[in-house]
């Protein structure tokens, strides 16, 4: 069966033609990463040129495999991977939440579960001056705020964070859809649970990609994972 999923792809790609044109083309992965996410449930996939990662803060841990070759098909992108499937389709999309459109439609297949979203280049988001977040996941891992405080607020050039236990801060230079932070310094409290501030502080010590589209959900993300948050008024 593995040997007929490519044959099985550029089938159903070509039945999928109805313009006419060359049969879509094997290739290597994409150079530039590609982002794109969902609500009901919320979700996120981000595939660049080694891995493809997809998670959602509803509990259930983040799947993450190589990045398979690339087919062009005649509307968009294809990724088949051993568990996550990617149909990525050029047109105008919206997330029904907002007013911000994005240039591609995403259809994804993970482990046998169906998700549709949006996809493509960031919009430079508004500035995070000012704003206040729970911290609703941490690499796809959902927390528990009810329990500890798990936090982020930005003020004009720093930002505090809370992920169960001791409070970071830090100053930090936002650039369009990028925030870079400055050197994270934290209390010294020892804490049952020290993953999700580990792996938080993982994240906030490297330049951050910005996804928000001025509503009430953020994700901040780059190759040490991601921190996915709910706006606090």
């Amino acid at each position: 069966m593995k040997q007929l999923a490519p044959f099985l792809a550029l089938l159903l790609v070509s039945a999928c033609n109805t313009t006419g044109g060359p049969p879509p083309s094997l290739d290597q992965p994409m150079s530039a990463p590609y982002h794109a996410t969902g609500t009901e449930p919320f979700w996120s996939l981000d595939i660049d040129a080694r891995t493809i990662r997809f998670s959602e803060p509803s509990g259930r841990p983040p799947v993450e495999e190589a990045t398979p070759p690339v087919i062009h098909g005649f509307a968009g992108e294809i990724y088949q991977g051993r568990r996550i499937n990617v149909n990525i389709i050029h047109g105008q999309c919206s997330n029904g939440m907002s007013d911000r459109t994005y240039p591609d439609q995403s259809q994804l297949n993970v482990d046998g579960r169906a998700y549709r979203g949006c996809g493509g280049a960031a919009i430079a988001p508004s500035s995070l001056v000012g704003t206040n977040w729970r911290v609703a996941a941490v690499n796809g891992r959902a927390t528990t705020p009810a329990a500890d405080p798990f936090a982020m607020n930005f003020e004009a050039a720093r930002f505090s964070a809370t992920f169960g236990c001791n409070r970071l801060g830090a100053e930090y230079r936002q650039t369009g859809d990028m925030v870079t932070a400055g050197p994270v310094i934290a209390t010294r409290m020892a804490c049952p649970d020290m993953r999700y501030e580990n792996q938080g502080s993982a994240i906030l010590s490297r330049p951050m990609r910005i996804n928000w589209n001025g509503g009430d959900r953020l994700t901040l993300s780059n190759d040490a994972g991601s921190i996915e948050m709910v706006r606090s008024y």
